[in-house]
C-alpha cells in the first residue's frame, strides 16, 4: 500500500513539472529613432531592442560616433507594452558611469523611453520606433 503510494504521488509530481513552462518575452524587433539627452547635451540618435531569449533583450543605441550595448530583462504586456530593466555592457564601476537603465515602451503609440535609474538627468532618451 505504501509502495502504490509513492509511485502514485511520483507520478502526480512529474505531471506537474511537465506543464510548468519558462517566461519569454517574445515581441517583433523594434527600429528607433530620436533624442539621446547626456548630461547638457542632445544627440540624435537610432536604436534597435529584441528578444534574446528568455526574459532577455538587447538594445544597441547610436549617437555622436558612438555605440552602446545593454542586457535588459524585459517583461511583455499582453496590449504589446515592453518595460525592462537592465545594465550596459561592459561597464564594471558605476563610479565612473551609471550602468542601470530602465526602458518603456508603449505599443499603441510606438513611443520609446530609457532612462538612467540613479540620475535621469544625466542620460536619458526619447523616441518612436517601428517594427
Amino acid at each position: 500500500m505504501f509502495k502504490q503510494i509513492i509511485f502514485i504521488f511520483m507520478i502526480y509530481k512529474s505531471i506537474g513539472y511537465a506543464e510548468e513552462s519558462k517566461y519569454e518575452a517574445n515581441y517583433d524587433p523594434l527600429n528607433c529613432k530620436g533624442v539621446v539627452f547626456e548630461y547638457n547635451e542632445a544627440f540624435l540618435a537610432e536604436w534597435n531592442f529584441k528578444p534574446t531569449g528568455g526574459s532577455g533583450s538587447l538594445i544597441t543605441i547610436k549617437y555622436n560616433k558612438m555605440k552602446r550595448t545593454g542586457k535588459i530583462r524585459t517583461s511583455v504586456y499582453e496590449n504589446g507594452d515592453l518595460y525592462g530593466r537592465g545594465k550596459w555592457v561592459g561597464r564594471t564601476s558605476s563610479r565612473i558611469y551609471n550602468t542601470l537603465v530602465e526602458i518603456n515602451y508603449e505599443n499603441s503609440s510606438k513611443t520609446f523611453e530609457l532612462i538612467s535609474l540613479f540620475n535621469p538627468d544625466n542620460f536619458h532618451m526619447n523616441g518612436k520606433c517601428k517594427n
